[in-house]
């Protein structure tokens, strides 16, 4: 009888290995590029949560409510369903002790009500890193600067760290940063009828869920003939043809060149073209706190997946949770954690349940020599295990087989005569022996 409640994830000591070696990839290239740890409570304040998307995210918040009480008792904190939200209320209580630009990085479960299926659950892991600053600290061009910077450095690590993933668990499966900014997308839908532009939201975003043919039947429906191969030409060119003047109008000129200020950053970040980055028009992310520039990244071979990891820049975050400290913007992505290590596991099936590296077998004889050994060992910063009682040498070594150790440490009292000990090598049945 299962008691677990479902899309909860929860993994077998095998599986939570793989979870928390793509946990350590993703930690370190945070720390590389100078991201600080925090953590947040599980729970934040309602008025937090609702301040910034009300009404969407009400609907997949898990309010709290007092068990013996009953729900009428409903607690004025709720679960948090992101780490963005979170983290504008972390600014805003420690503004005095932080360093801005403020870079921070986060992982920690969330949870959402909302329909579960493949790769998406009501509970799951998210690896955020953002960036926050101070906007009276610095001149206006100066601050623009600062700001896409981050927008583009944010691509080149959150790559790089997808990157490692792929390497060692997913035969380097090919995938795709994608990244467009929403005020484009905006002043490019301002030429149309905006009776029809909440459709072409909708469409655009549905664009990887369809056939092509489908997607210009539905753009047919909306517009003319001549508009419909205007947005097809649109969604099917690269930022390098766009013309920087397809909608004669200011506003699409000036966030046409922030787009493209980002690109070029991104290109001296990533010179070598180790990664696939790509402007792509039917990014969109339904979040509202996301101004201009947004990222998805895809599996190029499993659209059907969606995300494993998005973000965007947001203006005036914390200006929501406190109207008198609205001076606080930023850029951040999420890493969909979970996300990724269902994925993982859909493809392979781990075996070793730990991080063990050696395995003292066990003598009555010489077990306190044993000890002694055993602690050299860890004070060298070894993983090691002692098998606990005396059992046959095959019962032992069965032991070390099934739980993939490595390494066999065998001292007993022909060892000890010889001051010496052996380390079996699992793998190949090789025996070295070390003088003590």
């Amino acid at each position: 009888m299962v008691l677990r409640p479902g899309w909860f994830p929860e993994y077998s000591p095998a599986e939570q290995l793989v979870f928390d070696q793509v946990r350590m990839i993703i930690e370190s290239n945070y720390r590389q590029y100078g991201f600080s740890h925090i953590e947040t409570p599980a729970v934040e304040a309602n008025s937090v949560l609702l301040a910034k998307n009300g009404e969407d995210a009400g609907k997949q918040i898990f309010w709290l409510y007092g068990l013996a009480q009953g729900k009428d008792d409903t607690k004025d904190y709720a679960l948090h369903f992101d780490l963005t939200v979170p983290f504008a209320r972390y600014v805003l209580d420690r503004e005095n002790e932080l360093t801005f630009p403020f870079k921070r990085y986060q992982i920690q479960p969330v949870w959402r009500g909302e329909r579960s299926q493949r790769g998406r659950f009501k509970e799951f892991w998210q690896s955020d890193i953002d960036v926050i600053r101070r906007d009276e600290e610095q001149g206006k061009d100066n601050q623009v600067w600062k700001n896409l910077y981050y927008d583009a450095e944010m691509l080149v690590v959150v790559a790089k760290t997808l990157h490692e993933i792929v390497a060692k668990f997913l035969s380097n499966k090919p995938f795709t940063l994608h990244i467009n900014n929403r005020y484009l997308l905006a002043w490019f839908f301002s030429q149309f009828d905006e009776n029809v532009v909440p459709q072409l939201y909708n469409l655009f975003d549905k664009y990887y869920k369809m056939w092509f043919d489908v997607f210009q039947k539905e753009l047919a429906e909306l517009v003319s003939e001549a508009d419909v191969k205007k947005i097809v030409a649109f969604v099917q060119s690269n930022f390098e043809k766009l013309d920087p003047n397809l909608v004669d109008n200011d506003n699409y000129r000036k966030w046409y060149q922030e787009l493209q200020e980002v690109l070029r950053f991104v290109g001296g970040l990533n010179q070598e073209k180790k990664y696939t980055i790509i402007w792509d028009p039917c990014i969109i992310r339904w979040l509202d706190y996301y101004t201009g520039t947004v990222y998805e990244t895809l599996f190029d071979d499993d659209i059907a997946l969606w995300s494993i990891s998005s973000g965007g820049r947001y203006e005036n975050l914390t200006g929501y949770i406190n109207p008198k400290k609205s001076n606080y913007s930023g850029v951040g992505w999420s890493i969909w954690l979970s996300r990724m290590v269902y994925l993982i596991l859909e493809t392979m099936k781990p075996e070793h349940t730990t991080q063990t590296e050696y395995l003292f077998v066990h003598f009555s004889e010489t077990i306190q020599d044993i000890l002694m050994l055993a602690n050299l060992f860890v004070d060298e910063g070894k993983n090691i295990e002692i098998y606990p009682s005396v059992e046959k040498l095959g019962k032992q070594f069965a032991y070390a087989d099934k739980k993939w150790i490595p390494h066999v440490v065998i001292f007993g009292e022909g060892e000890k005569a010889l001051k010496r000990y052996k380390i079996k090598n699992m793998k190949t049945g090789e025996e070295k022996e070390i003088e003590r």
